[in-house]
């Protein structure tokens, strides 16, 4: 970050790891998607009515589902075994659907009973992270640490700058259904 930067100093490391910070939110905001490994929780009012619908997570590629707890009719918190569902983390976003021949659980009407925690990211290393997100996060910080506000283009303000969106925006989750 320091060479993208051109900065030749240790005076502002904390305040450049500060940015590289920052940038890395800014850009998993604007493509609503983990780019490191992280764990994930998606609280549900319900399961879907019909039993062939799908349950889309939310956050990039997904590694893996942890469990999927709900809150059956008679108010006890249950982990559904996952040989009842399956995930499909070829699909961005990932989906969860009922296993063959099975259906989705009953659960209390009231609140969120439904929590499904799963992992989400490209990897565990700043590498695993796909070079156009990795060069929009230096982009960012270095606008961080350059600017340290809102830019001024003419008569424009750019929150962010044109390069970000551009390497961002292909790497931006859509939700399908």
């Amino acid at each position: 970050m320091k060479a993208w930067s051109r900065i030749e100093d240790a005076d502002n490391d904390a305040t450049i790891a500060g940015n590289i910070i920052a940038a890395r939110r800014r850009v998993e905001h604007l493509t609503h998607r983990a780019f490191i490994t992280q764990t994930a929780t998606l609280k549900l009012s319900n399961f879907p009515l019909i039993d062939d619908s799908l349950i889309e997570l939310i956050g990039g590629v997904v590694q893996s589902v942890t469990s999927i707890q709900y809150v059956d009719s008679a108010g006890s918190t249950q982990t559904w075994a996952s040989s009842e569902y399956v995930v499909d983390s070829d699909w961005e976003p990932g989906r969860i659907s009922p296993a063959f021949d099975k259906v989705w659980p009953t659960v209390r009407e009231w609140g969120l009973p439904v929590t499904i925690t799963y992992v989400v990211g490209y990897g565990d290393d700043p590498g695993d992270v796909p070079e156009e997100i990795r060069t929009a996060i230096k982009i960012l910080a270095a606008e961080i640490h350059e600017n340290r506000e809102e830019t001024v283009i003419g008569s424009q303000i750019s929150a962010v700058p044109w390069g970000v969106k551009s390497l961002a925006d292909p790497y931006r989750v859509i939700r399908m259904i």
